[in-house]
C-alpha cells in the first residue's frame, strides 16, 4: 500500500496545527490505538512507498505500538518549521483531498507530513491560506526543495483537482522562504478533462516574480501564422441584437471582440475580450466597450509598445478616456519573435493556451494554460468604467519561452467553458497533422464549441465546474458569444 493509502485509512494522523488527539483507527488492523500526545504535528509512519508488511511484519500489535513510541522520542530538541499552504483563487482551485509535504535541505530530508486532513475541514478550498507547524527531527540548513504529492482523493470528491499557488516556509531561523507553484496538481478541473501528475517538486525563489528568461537572439526569427474568429450568442441573431464581423485583423461576435496585429522590433500582438452583456439592462452596450479596448490595445502595439502591462494600461485609459461604458475580460499576448518569447497579461476568465512538444515530453501536448481569474464562479475580473471594476494592474502577468511549432489558443469563455482542454489538443493536432493553416484550424474549433453549447447533454469544462460550484447536478453546454484566435508560430 503506497503512502496516499496509507493517509487515505489513518484520516487524522496529522491535525493544522497540533498532533491529533485520542484514539485512531489502524488503516491495516481496525484496531484503535492513541497516537502520542501533544501540539505539535508528527511525521508519518514510514516514507512514501511505505506497504502493510513493512509496518506491521509479523510482530503484535502492542509491540510494534511501543516500538513506534521509541521512534517518535526524539534524542535532542526537534526543530519547528512553520509552513503556509496558499491555494489559488481560480474557477476549480479547491479540493477535498490532503496532501503530503516533504521538506529537503542541505542537511538532508524531513519525514513525510500529511495536510489538508483537518478534524473541521478537509483538503483546500479556494483561496484558502492554511498554516501548519512541522516538528522535524533536525535542522535541515537552507532549504532546496518542497515535495508536494496529492492523496488520492474520494470517489465521491468533485473537482478533485488543486490549484496550488505557493507554499511559504518558516525556518527555526525565522527566515521565511516562498515555494511558487501556480499550477495544477493531481487535476485540471479548470478545462481538462485528462489527468495531471499529482507530484511537484517545488523550488524556492526569494520574491514572487517570474523567473527571468533569457534574452538572446535567435538564429532565425520565428514566423507566426495567425487567424482568429468570432461569433454572437444563438439568441442574440435571432433577436437582431447580435452581429458577427470577421476580418484580416480584428472582428467580433456579440460582445467579444478580438485583434491580431504586427508591431516594430519583431512584435506580434494579439488579444481576445468578452463584454459583460448585462450591461444592456441598463441601456449600455459592453460590446461597444470591447471592441474599443481591442481596437484601441492594436494601435498601442502598432505604436511600438513592447510591455505588454503597459499595452493593456494604455488601452484601458483611452477606452475610459473616451467615455465609453460598460466592462470586458481582457486577455493580451506579445510574440516576439526575435527572442522566441510571449508575454501576456489577463484579466477575468479570457485566456490562451500554448500547445507543443518539450525536450522531456516529444508528444505534443498542453505546455501552459491560463486558470480563470474570477471573484467567485461566474463573477471573471473585468475592466470598467464603474468602482467595483478591476484595474489593469491586477492583471494575471505571464513570460513564457515560445518555439517553432508552438500553436497558441486564445479564446473567450465561450471557448474554454464548451471545450475541454484535450479535446482542443487533439482537434489542433488533427488539424496539422492534415496540414491545415491557422484559419482552418480556429474555424473548426469554434464549429466544436458552438455544438457543445447547445448541447443539453454534453459533459463540458462548464457543467463540471457548476456541479462543483453550486453542489448540484449540471450538464450540457453554456450558450454564449465564442471567440477563437490561433497562433501557428513556425
Amino acid at each position: 500500500m503506497a503512502l496516499r493509502g496509507f493517509c487515505a485509512g489513518l484520516k487524522t494522523t496529522l491535525r493544522r496545527g497540533r498532533a491529533c488527539r485520542g484514539p485512531v483507527t489502524s488503516a491495516f488492523s481496525g484496531t484503535e490505538f492513541a497516537l502520542l500526545q501533544g501540539r505539535k504535528p508528527q511525521p508519518l509512519l514510514r516514507p512514501c512507498g511505505a506497504r502493510q508488511h513493512d509496518l506491521i511484519g509479523h510482530i503484535s500489535f502492542a509491540a510494534h505500538a511501543q516500538a513506534l513510541a521509541e521512534t517518535f522520542a526524539p534524542e535532542s530538541a526537534p526543530s519547528v518549521y512553520r509552513i503556509d499552504i496558499v491555494t489559488g483563487d481560480v474557477r476549480g482551485a479547491g479540493t477535498q483531498a490532503p496532501a503530503i509535504v516533504t521538506l529537503y535541505g542541505e542537511s538532508g530530508g524531513s519525514s513525510d507530513y500529511v495536510v489538508g486532513n483537518d478534524q473541521d475541514e478537509h483538503g483546500f478550498e479556494r483561496g484558502s491560506s492554511r498554516k501548519y507547524e512541522l516538528s522535524v527531527e533536525k535542522d535541515l540548513g537552507a532549504l532546496k526543495r518542497i515535495h508536494v504529492e496529492q492523496c488520492e482523493p474520494s470517489v465521491t470528491d468533485t473537482g478533485s483537482g488543486w490549484f496550488l499557488d505557493k507554499i511559504e516556509v518558516t525556518g527555526p531561523d525565522g527566515q521565511a522562504v516562498i515555494f511558487p507553484c501556480h499550477s495544477w496538481i493531481g487535476k485540471n478541473d479548470a478545462g481538462d478533462s485528462g489527468p495531471v501528475s499529482n507530484q511537484r517538486n517545488l523550488i524556492p525563489c526569494e520574491r514572487l516574480d517570474l523567473p527571468a528568461i533569457p534574452v538572446q537572439d535567435l538564429e532565425q526569427p520565428l514566423k507566426v501564422q495567425a487567424s482568429a474568429i468570432a461569433v454572437p450568442h444563438p439568441e442574440k441573431v435571432y433577436g437582431g441584437i447580435g452581429k458577427a464581423v470577421n476580418k484580416k485583423n480584428t472582428g467580433w461576435g456579440g460582445e467579444d471582440a478580438y485583434f491580431y496585429t504586427t508591431g516594430p522590433h519583431g512584435i506580434i500582438g494579439m488579444g481576445v475580450a468578452d463584454g459583460v452583456y448585462q450591461w444592456r439592462e441598463q441601456g449600455i452596450d459592453a460590446g461597444e466597450f470591447s471592441r474599443l479596448l481591442m481596437h484601441t490595445a492594436l494601435e498601442v502595439v502598432e505604436e511600438g509598445q513592447p510591455d505588454v502591462l503597459k499595452v493593456t494600461q494604455a488601452a484601458a485609459s483611452r477606452v475610459t478616456a473616451a467615455g465609453t461604458q460598460g466592462s470586458s475580460t481582457c486577455c493580451i499576448v506579445l510574440v516576439d519573435t526575435l527572442h522566441g518569447r510571449l508575454a501576456s497579461a489577463n484579466v477575468g476568465d479570457s485566456g490562451f493556451m500554448i500547445l507543443g512538444v518539450t525536450h522531456n515530453n516529444p508528444k505534443p501536448h498542453v505546455k501552459f494554460r491560463t486558470p480563470q481569474q474570477e471573484h467567485q464562479f461566474g463573477c471573471p475580473y473585468q475592466l470598467g468604467h464603474h468602482q467595483a471594476a478591476d484595474p489593469p494592474e491586477d492583471a494575471m502577468l505571464t513570460a513564457l519561452p515560445l518555439i517553432a511549432g508552438d500553436v497558441i489558443v486564445m479564446g473567450s469563455d465561450g471557448l474554454f467553458d464548451n471545450v475541454a482542454d484535450e479535446t482542443i489538443l487533439s482537434e489542433v493536432q488533427a488539424q496539422i497533422t492534415a496540414g491545415k493553416r491557422a484559419s482552418v484550424i480556429a474555424q473548426r474549433l469554434c464549429a466544436v464549441a458552438f455544438n457543445n453549447s447547445v448541447d443539453k447533454d454534453a459533459l463540458t469544462p462548464y457543467c463540471v465546474a457548476a456541479t462543483e460550484a453550486f453542489d448540484m447536478v449540471y450538464s450540457g453546454g453554456k450558450k454564449d458569444d465564442i471567440t477563437v484566435l490561433v497562433a501557428h508560430i513556425q
